[in-house]
């Protein structure tokens, strides 16, 4: 059997439920467990995926991994290991330590790997270079054009283009753009991303927002349904910051061609992994 992974910030649950559940090619869906990992396998219980949890912590877990990738054969596993949301705050260091540890983690026991992560203010920027000596391929989310997304908003929009084009279409006014899972834990990720020193002073994002003349928040509406509470989260946060909402439209598609890419990348190598270049097409 095949070993493919996807090592993601939780800001992107919901795309990677999306890709498990339109892709019947897998079959067995194994999820690393962590503090940042029961989202995603409720949400794959909720549209009926079965998935298995296991602990990199344990040596048999990794043993078993390694002898899967080993073996050959028929068959495709997908390993997700979703990470916690760090922010770009003073613990972005963190960030790029844990990115890194499970890079060198998963490639022991991975036949490709993908990374669910922009450059992150640049705290990533180096990490393809860092990990060129890895036999494992490792892919990233990019653009149509080939470029490297810049953050989660970035790359739900489908790109730097994309993403300068909605900028623009805002005619000036200072718009804050809300994707599900940020605006499921808005108010955490106010204080990942230096808003607001804590919970306790989330008043202070306020005056942030404020001084930057921050006036509406964009609705980015993805198409998946998996986050139940987007239009309330995003009425509450727009209520807090006295903004008003506009709603813009986004699909999933870069998701969807890098995922596919990964399949690919691995089959091109002789891996063998059964017809993955059109099921996403």
């Amino acid at each position: 059997m095949r070993v493919i992974g996807i090592i993601s910030c939780k800001i992107f649950e919901d795309e990677i439920v999306h890709l498990v559940e339109q892709d019947d090619e897998v079959d067995e869906v194994l999820i690393i467990k962590n503090e940042s990992s029961e989202g995603i396998v409720r949400k794959l219980g909720e549209v009926g995926c079965p998935c298995r949890e296991i602990t990199l912590e344990n040596v048999e877990a990794h043993r078993g991994l390694r002898e899967m990738h080993l073996e050959g054969g028929e068959g495709l596993a997908l390993v997700l290991n979703v990470l916690e949301i760090v922010g770009m705050g003073k613990r972005r260091t963190r960030l790029k330590l844990n990115v890194y540890e499970a890079v060198l983690r998963m490639s022991l026991f991975s036949d490709g790997l993908l990374l669910f992560y922009g450059l992150c203010g640049n705290m990533l920027k180096d990490l393809e270079e860092d990990f060129g000596h890895l036999d494992c391929p490792l892919l990233f989310l990019r653009d149509a054009e080939g470029n490297l997304v810049d953050d989660c908003i970035c790359a739900t929009l489908g790109g730097k283009k994309a993403f300068v084009d909605t900028v623009k279409s805002f005619t000036g006014a200072r718009t804050f753009m809300l994707t599900p899972m940020w605006a499921a834990s808005w108010e955490n990720m106010i204080v990942a991303n230096g808003f607001a020193r804590s919970l306790e002073k989330l008043e202070e994002s306020r005056m942030v927002f404020r001084a930057a003349r921050y006036t509406q928040v964009a609705k980015i509406d993805t198409g998946l349904k998996y986050q139940l509470d987007f239009e309330a989260r995003v009425q509450e946060f727009a209520s807090y910051y006295d903004f008003n909402v506009r709603e813009i439209e986004a699909a999933p598609v870069l998701f969807e061609r890098c995922y596919r890419e990964l399949k690919c990348t691995v089959e091109s190598a002789g891996l063998n992994v059964i017809n993955g270049c059109s099921r996403l097409a």
